[in-house]
């Protein structure tokens, strides 16, 4: 398992096998990637899972803009997942086209899903979103009814929009057997005075759930996050801006949909290019930059030397 410069574990594979999507979420980052063609053909993204196994990749999550777009999304995920070594196959969607893909998915190999909802009001969700509220709410029962489990319900949290849906998202949460993650805005792709409006630190949510957990615990591979047990709901509390713990504890590795490995999420200027190498089938040369992406990374938020 290869250690970046920094002695931190890289295990976690992202890949964006898309930067389109059928929806317009006004906070959308698309995994820092601005590129709309998409270069990654399912054999060449088995191809990389394998590679990176090699060095110690035992999760993989797709990601996108929207994976579900992609019309070969379930051959990818029947080819990733038939590379031994992977522990985890995870995917984040909107879940808008899920409902008919969760039983093939699951068929393939997919194991779980995180699903982006910004809200559970239906007027407030086409506020931000631009689609309707309905089809995701029923992917979401499709993903549990299939055992794309434990299904993470991602609020991204949103100042004078969702900032007051908690219990909805407990109470949601509980009805359906779902996980949620409350994740804090983070500024990437969005017009600074838009971010500053929306974005809100998460401490007044971790207040509320403190009183009333029955416990909790700090999840240490994954960047040192806070979960709490609710009883009949669980709820997982994602603050990465400025807070050194979350990089310090950071495990992930990113390939963008235009064939490049990307270190850090917060940056462009450090991606190590294998389009060539993919086009040529040169093997050696995309193995050479995933070494390269990996000894490139470093903590985003370092802490303030003295």
């Amino acid at each position: 398992m290869l250690l970046d410069s920094y002695g931190r574990l890289t295990y976690n594979l992202r890949i964006s096998v898309t930067s389109k999507c059928n929806l317009n979420c006004i906070f959308c980052h698309k995994e820092g990637n601005d590129v709309l063609e998409d270069k990654l053909t399912p054999e060449i993204i088995e191809e990389i899972v394998r590679i990176a196994t090699s060095y110690g990749v035992r999760k993989v999550k797709i990601t996108g803009g929207e994976p579900l777009i992609r019309k070969d999304i379930v051959e990818i995920v029947n080819r990733v997942a038939s590379v031994q070594c992977i522990q985890e196959l995870s995917m984040v969607t909107n879940a808008s086209l899920l409902e008919p893909l969760a039983e093939p998915l699951k068929k393939a190999g997919l194991d779980r899903v995180n699903i982006n909802i910004p809200s559970l009001d239906p007027h407030r969700y086409y506020k931000v979103t631009k689609g309707k509220l309905e089809p995701v709410l029923r992917g979401v029962r499709s993903a549990v009814k299939h055992g794309l489990t434990p299904v993470k319900i991602n609020m991204v949290l949103l100042k004078g929009i969702n900032d007051d849906e908690l219990d909805d998202y407990i109470k949601f949460s509980s009805e359906v057997n779902a996980q949620i993650q409350v994740i804090e805005l983070e500024p990437i792709r969005i017009k600074s005075e838009l971010y500053d409006k929306m974005h809100i630190e998460p401490f007044s949510i971790e207040r509320i759930l403190e009183d009333r957990a029955l416990r909790s615990w700090v999840r240490e591979s994954m960047h040192k996050r806070k979960v709490y047990d609710l009883g009949n709901s669980t709820v997982e509390v994602v603050h990465p801006v400025d807070n050194t713990e979350f990089c310090a504890f950071c495990n992930r590795i990113r390939l963008t949909n235009d064939g490049a490995f990307k270190p850090c999420l917060m940056r462009n200027d450090n991606k190590v290019y294998i389009s060539d190498a993919i086009a040529k089938g040169d093997h050696s040369k995309v193995l050479k930059a995933y070494v390269k992406s990996v000894m490139n990374r470093e903590p985003y938020f370092k802490p303030c030397s003295n």
